[in-house]
């Protein structure tokens, strides 16, 4: 229950918040490099290094999924990219998709009441420039800058693309619900909804669960702070 504390999330983005990550994925991934790829586990450690990026087991399942969905017809999609390090992780797995990246580069918006008051506006802000340069190695990238879901106006690449896998971090409730409403209707059947913080933050959990409670898919929480959706079908879908 530590991190749920709004005392402990008014902290983050801080020094203690990454000497604490950084001590959490290294102890992850000391235990992933008794069963799995070592090429895997020193990807997770230098990317760690080079941007900080989700934590080991996250950064894991982000792997996983990325290399699976890529199966799939339908582009990737993130919102939320921060330095890049999610972003990474996905690129790494997605072969030749199209992942398309959604980012403020200015950091976050103001929070609502559902928050918590827990966030600065404008924290973890990075420029876009960095996170091209970082992921310059990768192909089919392509980067929309601003407020989601504000930033796809007049875009019909995005609007009329459809989503096998579709990641959203941006730790507000308002920004949660925007991805789940625009993307919902997109993807394809068996295509994944995933998220950062569902069991931390307030927001991200209240978006998702309000969405989720009339629709047929059902939520499943994993053991890392992230939760998933698998898309059921179109029957309900309707493009926006």
């Amino acid at each position: 229950m530590l991190l749920k504390s709004k005392m402990v999330q008014r902290l983050s983005g801080g020094f203690l918040e990454r000497w604490g990550t950084n001590r959490v994925s290294a102890l992850q991934r000391l235990f992933l490099s008794t069963h799995k790829d070592r090429k895997t586990i020193k990807l997770m450690k230098r990317v760690r290094k080079e941007v900080g990026g989700p934590l080991t087991n996250e950064a894991f399942i982000l792997l996983s999924l990325a290399k699976s969905q890529r199966l799939l017809p339908g582009d990737f999609a993130e919102v939320g990219v921060f330095r890049g390090g999610s972003a990474r992780f996905l690129c790494e797995g997605k072969g030749d998709t199209t992942l398309r990246l959604f980012d403020t580069f200015a950091g976050l918006p103001e929070g609502s009441e559902e928050d918590g008051n827990v966030f600065r506006k404008s924290q973890y802000a990075c420029s876009r420039p960095a996170v091209e340069n970082y992921l310059k190695d990768f192909e089919n990238i392509q980067y929309y800058e601003g407020l989601f879901p504000d930033s796809t106006e007049g875009v019909d690449e995005v609007h009329e693309a459809r989503y096998s896998l579709a990641h959203f971090d941006v730790d507000l409730y308002e920004g949660t619900l925007a991805c789940l409403e625009f993307f919902y209707p997109r993807m394809v059947p068996g295509g994944v909804m995933i998220t950062h913080d569902y069991s931390i933050l307030a927001g991200v959990k209240k978006a998702f669960d309000e969405f989720f409670a009339e629709k047929p898919e059902g939520l499943i929480e994993m053991p890392t702070t992230q939760c998933m959706v698998i898309k059921l079908s179109d029957e309900d879908s309707q493009s926006s």
